[in-house]
């Protein structure tokens, strides 16, 4: 399947991370799913509703035939064209892909911090420099800014109705550091200050208690009230029935835990990852 400059290691840059933060093994695995999916009764108290990411849109007939309920998923990751994802098969598919019946949840891959990832993420980095759009270099104020200005826009183009939400996807790190809060300070604080659209963040379980109590930060600093949405992957005790905050953070609405496998739905296969969360569509305001 075709990969951008950061879906190429993204797989195996959380891989080690998230065994950082949660017990591997014993989660799912990636072999093949046909079968169904047993679904629990679940109380209001505590929702959860399966969905899943692929970075490359699989075309209008594969998301017909994994529909709610021919698939256990009620929402699919929606990715924008990004400095660090520049397909742009998603691009113009909101009013097609609601209208199917689907939830989605807005995906924004904005600059990395590559010195804190793995050998083959820092040749990621050099492919970015190349193209100079994603690279660790990047990580300022500016381009926070101006990177929110972007991820409002293409939420805009799409017909995103005002207060969705956009999650900044922060990929696994060792060390959350100071280049990176700069960046990421500067796009929430953007995305609050144009205030058409909620930021939100996709990260690692052991990234992510530093990066949430800096999302507060700037939401308080915006005068706002509101809590950023978070998105957590961490691998281990996952199922397509776990509550977001089964991850071990209360704060969690959304989870993905299981990465990299094949299923087939319906008879249509994709390789996707897989998550839970608290909506049947994660973005909607």
């Amino acid at each position: 399947m075709q990969r951008s400059t950061i879906d190429a290691v993204r797989r195996t840059a959380i891989a080690a991370a998230v065994c950082l933060s949660a017990a591997c093994g014993g989660g799912s695995g990636g072999s093949g799913v046909t079968g169904p999916i047993p679904t629990p009764p679940r109380t209001d108290t505590v929702p959860s509703f399966a969905g899943f990411d692929i970075g490359v849109y699989p075309g209008d007939a594969a998301m017909h035939a994994w529909v709610h309920p021919a698939s256990p998923y009620y929402w699919a990751g929606y990715y924008l064209p990004a400095p660090c994802h520049r397909d742009t098969t998603w691009s113009n598919k909101y009013a097609a892909v609601t209208s199917m019946g689907w939830g989605v949840a807005a995906l924004y891959v904005g600059q990395q911090d590559f010195s804190q990832m793995s050998a083959s993420a820092a040749r990621a980095e050099q492919a970015g420099q190349e193209l100079v759009t994603c690279s660790s270099t990047l990580l300022t104020t500016t381009q926070g800014t101006d990177e929110a200005t972007d991820a409002v826009t293409k939420m805009r183009a799409d017909g995103f109705p005002d207060r969705s939400v956009i999650f900044l996807d922060v990929e696994p790190v060792t060390t959350v550091t100071p280049a990176l809060l700069q960046y990421y300070h500067a796009w929430i604080a953007g995305v609050l200050h144009d205030g058409r659209y909620r930021p939100g963040v996709y990260a690692a379980k052991a990234n992510a208690p530093t990066l949430y109590a800096a999302a507060l930060e700037d939401f308080r600093a915006a005068g706002s009230t509101d809590v950023p949405f978070f998105w957590i992957a961490a691998s281990g005790n996952f199922s397509l029935t776990s509550p977001p905050t089964a991850v071990g953070l209360d704060y969690a609405k959304l989870w993905q835990g299981m990465f990299n496998v094949t299923q087939t739905w319906n008879g249509v296969s994709l390789n996707i990852d897989a998550d839970v969360a608290w909506s049947k569509s994660p973005s909607a305001p």
